[in-house]
């Protein structure tokens, strides 16, 4: 596959664009103004420290919690100035930590069309509708549809809806596009174009293309809408805007965000100057080599709300798509298809050593059981090498697979787990992709947590349709579906709501190097905090899911306000 034209002119368009912006926008650093003197008190106080596993009362001051302990304390550590939060009995607990996000793909995600749970045919009349909205040429989005309910999709069924448009939908995992005939011919692709490293051109029986791509076969899939967003300033405001809010109202305090360009983090750097970023950011830029990934250093970084992260690359696929890399069985409605890696071993291990000599920490977005496995013999060949490697916690992000030997290994290596709960959201899929006895055998998250394995707990929105925390801490507490007809998978491997919660603070903390500054309530951390309308430790598993988010505070700061929690 190749540029066209107007692919051409557009990446032009975004490097001289980002030239220019560099050349306006200062690199300063101005924090926002901390939160008031406050003191929490009267409910459910999970601290989530093990050296102090309950509170009465927490005490905030200049955007630190400064304590966590008696009431009869706390109120000779405050002024008569001080807000005072009445919890009314309900329960406090830290800023939950999102290990894995795409928060700008992710408010162009909730601003096209959800095909989640949607059949062929409802997609096309959907498509059709669109197309009627749209003029000649227009580009046509949507997302999240998924072969459960849609499991023949071909490129006539949208040249039919949409003949005079491009159309463009992503797989709910976001490793494969449905696109139309006008989109292929965009993108280059026919009955010649051969597949590309890591990715699949799906075809008939006669070679044609189906309108199926997998993983790279995707190229710039959504390249004009992307970058329409990207470098129009009222958009790109707009799209994070969406994404905070939606962060505050689900009480996600902390983001690990797969950023890859260096507007968006100098938009957060534009916020943060201006008092209005309410989650802190790690941004990762995209391991490949690029411009893209020089000018993320360019990012005017902080040691609070905006901080460099690691690089990240990619061993698999998913898999929905089919192409998550499985070990010895084939995919159970696929005979002979095992999925593909993305490098050779060679290729794999020349990355991580590169980054264990260079003392950086790396992730690979790893879901087969073969592809955990190359990417553990890459680290252990790395630290045979040099011992340190350990020491950088490096990453495997979803995890979704693994040989039971391997289970060991993660945790002697000093590799990180991240992975996400909201991959459990569909057993019968699972049952029908792996078959009944390796599904049982999927997401084995409590044998890694219970082995010792750092385990971090997100959300990898919008390759998810869902991203709330607590509607993670339900799939993890109870392996089953979202409406609970289905499911678990392993029942042996339901976490305690405890244990999830831990997992999505300290554990995603850990994972980014910031344990000591924040994922409990702990004093002379940062005050990220939550209230919840319910003890997530006391309720009905099932219920978790349904527990509302009333206050959320960032750097000691009210954020959010539910109005069912008046002041």
């Amino acid at each position: 596959m190749k540029l066209t034209k107007k692919r051409t002119g557009l990446l032009i368009a975004v490097i001289i664009l980002a030239a220019a912006v560099y050349a306006v926008i200062p690199s300063s650093v101005s924090l926002p103004e901390p939160g008031p003197e406050t003191l929490l008190f009267n409910g459910k106080i999970i601290t989530v420290d093990k050296n102090n596993p309950s509170a009465e009362a927490v005490v905030l001051s200049k955007g630190k919690i400064i304590f966590a302990g008696s009431l009869k304390e706390a109120e000779t550590r405050v002024s008569a100035r001080a807000v005072r939060i009445d919890l009314k009995g309900r329960t406090l607990i830290p800023g939950f930590n999102d290990n894995h996000t795409h928060t700008f793909a992710a408010g162009i995600f909730y601003e096209s069309p959800v095909l989640w749970g949607k059949s062929c045919e409802e997609i096309a009349d959907i498509i059709k509708i669109e197309a009627s909205r749209k003029k000649p040429g227009e580009l046509i989005t949507g997302n999240s549809w998924d072969y459960t309910t849609c499991p023949k999709p071909h490129k006539s069924m949208l040249d039919k809806a949409a003949p005079r448009n491009p159309v463009m939908l992503i797989q709910f995992s976001a490793h494969a596009a449905w696109v139309n005939s006008r989109q292929l011919e965009e993108m280059d692709i026919n009955l010649n174009t051969p597949d590309p490293k890591g990715g699949q051109i799906v075809r008939d029986e006669k070679g044609e293309p189906t309108g199926i791509l997998r993983d790279t076969a995707m190229g710039s899939s959504g390249y004009s809408q992307y970058t329409s967003n990207l470098l129009i300033a009222k958009n790109h405001r707009r799209v994070i805007d969406v994404m905070l809010a939606k962060y505050r109202e689900a009480g996600i305090t902390s983001v690990q965000d797969n950023t890859w360009e260096p507007l968006t983090g100098r938009l957060l750097a534009e916020y943060r100057n201006d008092g209005r970023l309410t989650c802190r950011f790690t941004c990762w830029p995209i391991g490949e080599p690029s411009m893209a990934r020089v000018l993320m250093k360019t990012v005017s970084y902080d040691d609070e709300w905006i901080r460099p992260g690691l690089l990240k690359y990619f061993a698999d696929g998913a898999f929905s798509t089919r192409t998550a890399w499985l070990l010895d069985k084939a995919y159970a409605d696929e005979p002979g298809n095992f999925g593909r890696p993305r490098y050779s071993d060679a290729e794999m291990n020349e990355i991580v050593l590169k980054a264990a000599r260079d003392k950086k920490q790396l992730t690979f977005h790893a879901i087969g059981d073969a592809a955990v496995r190359q990417f553990l013999n890459a680290v252990e060949k790395a630290q045979s090498k040099y011992p340190w490697t350990k020491e950088l916690r490096f990453r495997m992000e979803h995890v979704q697979i693994v040989a039971p030997e391997d289970i060991e290994r993660i945790g002697k290596l000093g590799v990180v787990a991240c992975v996400q709960p909201f991959a459990m959201c569909d057993p019968v899929k699972d049952r029908k992709l792996l078959g009944d006895k390796r599904a049982q055998r999927a997401y084995p998250f409590l044998t890694i947590f219970k082995k010792g394995v750092p385990l971090a707990f997100g959300s990898d929105a919008p390759a998810e349709v869902d991203f709330t925390p607590l509607l993670g801490i339900y799939y993890a507490v109870t392996r089953k579906s979202k409406d609970g007809k289905h499911g678990p998978l392993n029942a042996g491997e339901c976490f305690t709501p405890y244990e999830a919660l831990y997992c999505y603070t300290m554990g995603s903390a850990y994972a980014e190097f910031m344990e000591n500054e924040k994922g409990s309530i702990t004093a002379g951390k940062m005050a990220d905090l939550v209230i919840l309308s319910d003890d997530l430790t006391a309720v009905k598993p099932e219920k978790i899911k349904d527990i509302e988010i009333l206050m959320t505070i960032s750097g000691g700061r009210i954020v959010y306000q539910n109005r069912r929690f008046p002041r």
